[in-house]
């Protein structure tokens, strides 16, 4: 059943590869598709080793299993232990709600029988659909740039890792992949019924499950629909007023309501990952956010009813719920509430040093190029600490390589489709920005970034004269013979 269910199912998605007319794309053969696909199931089962035998407590695993509680409670095992990713309320839709990802992994249930490979292959699959709508989408503009689309989109090494596994990323890649398609990067001039629809969905699907992938994403196609719908002349000008405009309406929403400062909940979100980060065991009540030390779980005493009170005279760190930035810290416990506990993480063994956030438009703004750079950056050569981190090291050098080739040899004609370099580079580098302010362990910034990635790998391709690059190369060899 382990092996049986998991060939079954990838052979299934084999034959919708080979037989669906999405799948008809131009410049990839239907065999190529197939190895590709086969290539993300590989990594798909690399993450899956790396996740069992070296880093077991992660959302990979807990992901599946949360599900698999889940579908028992569905057919009536009431028995089952509380199910803190689902159940717990403060991760809600913009601190990057559970929810979805159980819930697909519930569905997914109906047809595993409970063997994780078939969930793997799901996902992988559905990462891989998003990756070819992306390829269709790139193509139509930039037909010459084959190859570069096809290594910037579905084999930069991240990328191809991360998004094979049962994340929130592999599943906001498809939805990306798809609007962009079907929107057209926000240039499509006309759009039916159908269509609107299912973008509908895949707006309201990132809005649970990556919200700050959501408000970079739209400004970005609704900027591209104005500015393809008004005269070609200052083309760059209208971006950089446009996006103007959408950071003033981001700021006036921002003054509307505490629930939609956008400054607020940056910096709630990043005292909060600043926490986790640090390890520890993280509970909840209506009032407060929790922190016990990782190995404090002593301090804790379970109840009957699944909920914990603290014992007198313990420490801890604790912040008000509308109010992440202020910490008090407990020395000697007087507390008797009851909480709800929403996990236990591990101390993160490789941090970088962020500044805590002011909670206001400049002080947002002045974080950003330093959060762009460390997530551009990280992690840093000297402070590698296994292989997965020389990789990512590996990675953003040749990322960097890249830039460089892009400026010095920048092919001019790409010029001739500015809206979709601006929109691939600007929705890349928004990302970079968020999770830059918010994400200080370096594993959590090296997997977030999976989904701005191939926007950013593929707009320094198709920026690369490849010609030229190959005149110079051979122009180099040739001096070298001379003076040999």
């Amino acid at each position: 059943m382990q092996i049986m269910l998991p060939l079954l199912y990838s052979f299934l998605f084999i034959f919708l590869i080979l037989k669906m007319k999405f799948f008809d794309v131009p410049a990839i053969s239907r065999g190529q598709l197939i190895a590709l696909f086969i290539l993300k199931i590989s990594a798909g089962l690399a993450v899956y080793g790396v996740y069992t035998y070296y880093y077991t407590n992660s959302d990979f695993n807990t992901y599946f299993s949360s599900g698999k509680i889940v579908f028992d409670r569905f057919f009536g095992n009431a028995a089952l232990p509380v199910l803190p990713a689902w159940d717990a309320s403060f991760d809600d839709a913009v601190y990057n709600n559970s929810r979805i990802i159980i819930f697909l992994n519930f569905l997914i249930h109906f047809f595993s029988f409970n063997t994780i490979f078939v969930h793997i292959v799901f996902f992988c699959f559905f990462a891989f659909a998003g990756l070819v709508a992306l390829f269709k989408a790139f193509y139509k503009h930039v037909p010459s740039k084959k190859n570069s689309l096809i290594v910037g989109l579905f084999l930069v090494p991240s990328v191809l890792f991360w998004t094979a596994g049962i994340y929130k990323e592999t599943i906001a890649l498809c939805c990306i992949g798809f609007i962009v398609y079907l929107t057209d990067f926000g240039l499509m001039k006309k759009i039916t019924l159908k269509n609107f629809l299912l973008i509908a969905l895949l707006c309201l699907l990132l809005f649970f499950l990556k919200i700050y992938i959501l408000a970079a994403l739209l400004p970005m196609l609704i900027i591209n629909w104005l500015i393809s719908n008004s005269s070609a002349s200052y083309c760059f000008l209208k971006y950089f007023l446009l996006f103007l405009l959408f950071s003033g309406l981001f700021h006036l929403l921002s003054k509307t309501s505490d629930r939609f400062d956008v400054y607020q909940l940056i910096a709630d979100k990043q005292s909060k990952a600043i926490s986790e980060a640090k390890g520890g065991i993280f509970l909840m009540n209506d009032k407060n956010f929790v922190r016990i030390d990782y190995s404090d779980v002593d301090v804790l005493i379970h109840h009957p009813d699944s909920s914990y009170t603290i014992k007198k005279g313990s420490r801890f760190l604790s912040w008000k719920l509308n109010n992440m930035q202020d910490t008090t810290f407990v020395s000697a416990s007087s507390d008797s509430a009851f909480y709800t506990l929403l996990y236990i993480i591990s101390p993160t063994k490789s941090v970088i040093d962020i500044d805590r956030v002011d909670p206001t438009f400049f002080g947002i703004l002045k974080k950003v190029p330093q959060s762009i750079y460390a997530v551009f950056t990280q992690p840093i050569l000297f402070n590698i600490k296994n292989i997965f981190q020389l990789i990512a090291w590996i990675e953003n050098s040749w990322l960097f390589l890249l830039l460089v080739l892009a400026i010095l040899f920048f092919d001019k004609n790409i010029l001739n489709k500015k809206h979709v370099l601006m929109f691939a580079l600007l929705f890349a580098l928004i990302q970079f920005a968020i999770i830059g302010l918010t994400t200080p362990a370096i594993g959590a910034m090296v997997r977030y970034k999976v989904t701005a990635l191939p926007f950013l790998v593929t707009s320094f391709l198709i920026c690369i004269d490849g010609d030229a690059l190959v005149k110079k190369i051979i122009r180099t060899k040739n001096q070298d013979s001379d003076k040999a």
